[in-house]
Formats: structure tokens, C-alpha cells, sequence
């Protein structure tokens, strides 16, 4: 279909600001343009768009979809645009999640930095699902993520940084009680504290639990491993977290599984499909490497 697609930009600032007259002050036109263009836009795809009151304009059904594609397109030209403009200005856009931020990122941040003070960091905070997919979108640099070994994910390369295990953790009452060793079975008599289900953490964890004949019902679903670590500091369950989080927590106990845990891994992941800056090949090496 031959549609110029300066349609679709216009159409999109009057789908994103629901206003023609938002719609030109913000592309620097006419409101008659912007009007213009959208019948014409309506005519190549014979559809209304937009339903027409007095003060204000909504979206049509036909509309809503053709947005919702729109949307996703100008989202990965802006990011293109700012990937193109970091490979000259030094700028790198990295997900990871807090836990990996805090207790396995910091140094190399550090350093880093202090190698390269030119150099601009965004960090995106969120589950390393999250950070896989806007990889996967393009809209980021690369991820740290935490993720169970032998896992691939479309149009994702995995570059292992290490191994690392998930670990099971009490408070001292806790730790009277149950003592260092712990079955599976005995396990689930107890209230656990987890991630929530948006999380690659606890997929794996779900999947643990259910290989093994059981169904994982946390008493508590915590946004953070720090948290996890409070509740469990205060004897409110049993909890789960990185075995590099435990560095330092003296009111904290590990407590062997039976049986053990899944060895995971922290690892770079990068788009198949699309090329890295400079500036993110510098990060990548300076971890892989360790300079």
C-alpha cells in the first residue's frame, strides 16, 4: 500500500495527544493539516480512525489497532535514532535488575566509570524478563540478566558472566528450629517468601517445585530480594535469594535444600539481530575481561 509515512507520524501525535490542535503545535503545522492528512490517511486505508465530537476526538476500533502498531514502530525509530547518536556521544542504555545493580554491577559501574568519565550509563531497573524483552524490541544497549542454565530465548544472545546459586534462607528463630538441612517435603510446611511471578527468578522457581512433585505457594510475594532478606530477617518465613546477597548479613543463615537447587547463571544478553555501539562493546569487554 503506498502511504507516505509522514500519515502515520501525524497520525500518531493526534492518536498519542487524542487532539488535533496538540497534534500541530507539536509537528509545527496547521490544525487544518493535521486534519487533512488523517482524511487522507482514512481514505488509502478505508477505515475511520477517529470518531469526531465537538471538543475532543477518540479512537475508532480500526484505530486502536492501527495505533497500537504505530506506536510500536516509532518507539524502535527513536531508539534507533538515540543508538546512532550514542555511537558519537558515548552513551550505553544496560537492564538489569536491582539485585544484580546492587550486589553483582556497583564494581564494575565503578570502575568503569572511572576509566571513562566521558561515558553516560542509563540503567534500566527492572526483572531480567523485562530487560530480555526490550533487548529482544531493541529498545536497550544490552541486559545483565539472571537466568537458569541451558535457557534460550529468541533473537537473544547469552554470553555467560558466571554461575550462581539460589540459595535457601532463615532467620535466627527459624534456624533453631529447622537447624542447617532442610527437605523439600518439610519445606513446604513452612510459610516461603519469594519474587512475584513476573520474574525469571521465579518461573525457576515454580518449575523447581513442580519437577519435583510439589506446587509452590509463597505466604509472601516480595518486588525485591532486599526485601525477601527483611521479611526473612524478621522470622516471617523462609526465603530465597542469591547466594552473593548473603555477603555480610549476620542475621541471616543458610540452609541446605534437599534436593539442591539448579545452578543459574549471570549473563550478558544482546539482540541477534542488531549491532552493538562501540561505546556498549567497551562495557562488554571491560566485564568479560575484567579491566
Amino acid at each position: 500500500m503506498d502511504i507516505n509515512f509522514e500519515l502515520y507520524k501525524i497520525f500518531y501525535f493526534t492518536a498519542t495527544n487524542l487532539s488535533f490542535t496538540k497534534a500541530s503545535e507539536q509537528l509545527y503545522v496547521t490544525q487544518s493539516s493535521v486534519s487533512q492528512s488523517i482524511k487522507q490517511l482514512e481514505t488509502k486505508l478505508d477505515t475511520k480512525l477517529f470518531i469526531r465530537h465537538k471538543k475532543k476526538i477518540n479512537l475508532t476500533e480500526e484505530g486502536q489497532i492501527l495505533f497500537t502498531h504505530v506506536s510500536q514502530a516509532y518507539q524502535h525509530l527513536k531508539a534507533a535514532e538515540r543508538k546512532i547518536e550514542n555511537y558519537s556521544l558515548g552513551e550505553i542504555t544496560i537492564g538489569a535488575s536491582d539485585t544484580l545493580c546492587k550486589y553483582f554491577l556497583l564494581p564494575y559501574f565503578k570502575k568503569f566509570h572511572k576509566k571513562y568519565p566521558q561515558i553516560k550509563i542509563n540503567i534500566i531497573n527492572q526483572p531480567s524478563r523485562q530487560t530480555l524483552q526490550m533487548i529482544g524490541e531493541g529498545l536497550m544497549d544490552f541486559g545483565i540478566v539472571a537466568i537458569s542454565k541451558d535457557t534460550a530465548y529468541d533473537n537473544i544472545k547469552l554470553i555467560k558472566l558466571q554461575d550462581y546459586d539460589e540459595v535457601c534462607v532463615v532467620g535466627e528463630e527459624f534456624h533453631n528450629l529447622i537447624g542447617d538441612k532442610i527437605t523439600l517435603d518439610k519445606l513446604v510446611e513452612h510459610p516461603i517468601i519469594t519474587l512475584r511471578q513476573n520474574t525469571n527468578t521465579r518461573k525457576y522457581m515454580d518449575y523447581f517445585f513442580k519437577t519435583n512433585g510439589y506446587v509452590l505457594e509463597p505466604e509472601f510475594e516480595m518486588v525485591s530480594v532486599d526485601l525477601i532478606l527483611e521479611m526473612v530477617k524478621a522470622d516471617l518465613g523462609i526465603g530465597f535469594a542469591m547466594d552473593d546477597t548473603l555477603k555480610n548479613q549476620d542475621e541471616l543463615y543458610q540452609v541446605e535444600l534437599l534436593p539442591k537447587l539448579p545452578t543459574r547463571q549471570i549473563s550478558f544478553a544482546i539482540s541477534e539481530s542488531l549491532p552493538l555501539s562501540n561505546t556498549a562493546k567497551d562495557f562488554m569487554d571491560h566485564m568479560l575481561n575484567k579491566t
